[in-house]
């Protein structure tokens, strides 16, 4: 049974509208400290929770934000995801998430946001795609913001890495240790096919710039997984030596871990026989036997930006100005390269 606030009210021995103004945070109700700690811990003693629905109806708020990921495989997005829970719970919001399987992509079928009660969205998308695709008519009436390692393409309010900027960064850090047959190893076809993907138009750009031949490997399998990374690495494990890349640019540190351990099992030396380096800096990488040299996406950045850009939306209501942050990545220099 649920526990209400005139429960609260009886076992602090006050009104009901007391204990509304004390859980709502109401400071013009002047009610006593004593008074206040009283009900606190009346509530806590009975595990009250407020009814949030009961709430929006009255303040036409729900204090609920939708956002809307690719995908959990990549460990980055569960980060960001609970960046994102952590600093929006600070200001008592709270989260709905909405992440179908990264191999299917979304449509108005996976998505579970429509006729949700939510104040706005945050949407991690490739700059063509837009929240009103999957949510309809629905999406005309919230504030968004698009999160991103690229800019838009639109005027919408946005949040992106510099990928293109931190990928330059690392084919250059491999160029100056000496490397000159580079690969790069990624997960998806599109990623070569969209030539605005920022991590290839950097691997390109810098291969031509240094008159290197780009030497591409995409996963057998189709996934940001370490078993898709383990199958590239014992695939480069096994070419001739002479074809063989000194060394890659991964995709992301998920699949950079498993070509690390694909290439130790055939008894390849990282990074003496293939350097590697890659993107996110997860926390694990750090933990190989070979610490990672990887591109760092500051997910606490993002998410505090693009929070503070979404509640500026709720807050002001139509016609707020749109912006769009660009969040700098930087290297992490380990053992890898």
């Amino acid at each position: 049974m649920a526990i209400s606030i005139e429960d609260v009210a009886k076992r602090a021995g006050v009104a009901q509208s007391t204990v509304s103004h004390v859980l709502n945070g109401n400071t013009h109700a002047r009610i006593a400290v004593a008074t206040q700690e009283r009900v606190k811990q009346a509530a806590a003693e009975l595990g009250y929770r407020p009814n949030r629905l009961a709430r929006s109806l009255g303040r036409r708020r729900t204090d609920t934000l939708g956002l809307m990921l690719t995908g959990l495989q990549n460990p980055f997005y569960v980060q960001l995801m609970e960046s994102i829970e952590r600093i929006a719970a600070d200001v008592n919001y709270q989260v709905l998430l909405d992440a179908p399987p990264a191999h299917s992509g979304w449509n108005r079928q996976h998505s579970k946001l429509p006729g949700w009660p939510i104040d706005g969205v945050l949407m991690w998308a490739h700059p063509g795609l837009t929240v009103a695709d999957y949510l309809g008519a629905q999406a005309e009436q919230l504030p968004v913001v698009y999160l991103s390692g690229q800019p838009r393409n639109d005027d919408a309010s946005a949040v992106y890495f510099d990928v293109h900027g931190g990928a330059r960064e690392a084919m250059s850090h491999l160029l100056l240790r000496g490397s000159r047959r580079i690969g790069f190893v990624y997960p998806y076809d599109w990623v070569v096919e969209q030539d605005d993907e920022p991590r290839y138009r950097a691997y390109q750009e810098i291969c031509a710039e240094a008159g290197i031949e780009p030497l591409l490997i995409v996963t057998e399998r189709r996934e940001e997984t370490r078993h898709a990374g383990l199958l590239a690495g014992l695939q480069l494990a096994a070419m001739p030596a002479s074809r063989r890349p000194d060394a890659v640019l991964c995709f992301n540190d998920i699949i950079a871990q498993g070509v690390f351990f694909g290439l130790r099992r055939e008894g390849l030396r990282v990074p003496e026989d293939i350097a590697i380096v890659s993107f996110d800096g997860l926390d694990e990488g750090q933990y190989l036997d070979v610490p990672l040299t990887t591109v760092l996406l500051p997910g606490d950045d993002m998410s505090r930006e693009a929070l503070r850009l979404l509640f500026d939306r709720i807050n002001l209501g139509p016609g707020t100005p749109t912006e769009q942050v660009v969040i700098p990545t930087r290297l992490i220099r380990g053992g890898t390269a």
